[in-house]
């Protein structure tokens, strides 16, 4: 599903200082290498300073730690993986014009109502000169061409597999759900006890939830998820058949209104509070094909865009040095 694109979030460069002898000077510090290139700790406290700054109103330290570890964590992970979608499209020998960056960014100032001066006040609101924001831009316009040509053609949706699907999921009226979520991760080297640590949290939140603190802002302070963190968790309608079985089998039996969880899926936690359901009746196979169509198209090229990852991780040399 293609959302709006929306502005990127940036900070001033972090910087170490040291003193050799008598000379201060400053020092980059390394945290990964992919391929050719290096990953700097300052482009990490970049990319996620908007991310911290939701996270400083964390009272307990412990918490705000661990979440901060998680969310710099998250930002290499993405960012190992831009390092990666580049070197392919040089291998491709993809290039993304001027003209094709300029053209994007006048489609993002239409969907978000900005005209050029309200556009350079926003990115000067978040530290961010027009020619980076443009080099971020180029970057997005080349990670979706490169996993267009290497993933996207690959993906057909076959009427057979749309058939199989209508019968299994549309055919009869069935009930759509609203739900949101907050996410703890678990760690892929996590032990007993950092697993232990991870479900007490998520089944605080719970419980802070169920006393009736607002789902939303919880959300946005410690859930993990994020493409839906700045929206409080929240999920929008949804059939069944969209969402981990162990999530669909608790939300799909959930009362309006009520929070449970924690529910252990996708590598981590999720703590559900459903707020509204409604009847969904059967459309006609001739009027679902195109969406079913799309959700299986997301599906696969979700998939298949995880396999594209890990084999160039295979083929490109990836230090973590964190």
């Amino acid at each position: 599903m293609i959302r709006k694109t929306t502005l990127l979030s940036v900070s001033l460069f972090a910087m170490s200082v040291v003193s050799t002898r008598a000379e201060a000077r400053v020092v980059e510090k390394i945290v990964a290498v992919v391929g050719d290139a290096v990953i700097l700790q300052s482009e990490i406290e970049e990319k996620a300073a908007p991310f911290l700054r939701q996270i400083a109103g964390i009272t307990n330290q412990q918490e705000r730690a661990a979440r901060a570890e998680a969310l710099r964590r998250e930002v290499l992970d993405r960012l190992i993986d831009d390092e990666l979608i580049a070197h392919q499209g040089r291998e491709m020998k993809i290039t993304i014009a001027a003209d094709e960056v300029d053209r994007m960014v006048d489609q993002i100032k239409r969907e978000n109502n900005l005209d050029d001066k309200q556009l350079a006040d926003a990115l000067a609101g978040q530290n961010m000169s027009m020619a980076s924001y443009r080099q971020d831009v180029k970057r997005q316009i080349l990670r979706y061409r490169v996993l267009q040509m290497a993933v996207g053609s690959k993906t057909q949706i076959s009427d057979r597999e749309i058939e199989a699907y209508y019968e299994r999921h549309m055919k009869a009226s069935d009930a759509e759900v609203r739900a949101s979520h907050i996410f703890v991760a678990i760690p892929a080297d996590a032990d007993t006890g950092t697993l232990l640590e991870r479900q007490q949290l998520a089944e605080s939140l719970r419980k802070r939830a169920e006393a009736g603190e607002n789902f939303a802002e919880l959300a946005k302070k410690y859930s993990e998820d994020a493409a839906t963190r700045d929206e409080g968790g929240d999920l929008g309608f949804f059939g069944k058949d969209l969402l981990p079985k162990p999530i669909e089998e608790v939300v799909f039996t959930m009362k309006v209104g009520e929070v449970r969880g924690p529910v252990r899926a996708d590598k981590g936690f999720h703590v559900i509070k459903l707020a509204d359901r409604r009847e969904k009746p059967a459309k006609p196979l001739a009027e679902a094909a195109e969406e079913i169509r799309g959700r299986l198209r997301q599906k696969h090229v979700e998939k298949e865009t995880k396999s594209f990852l890990t084999e160039l991780r295979s083929r490109v040399l990836v230090d973590i040095r964190m």
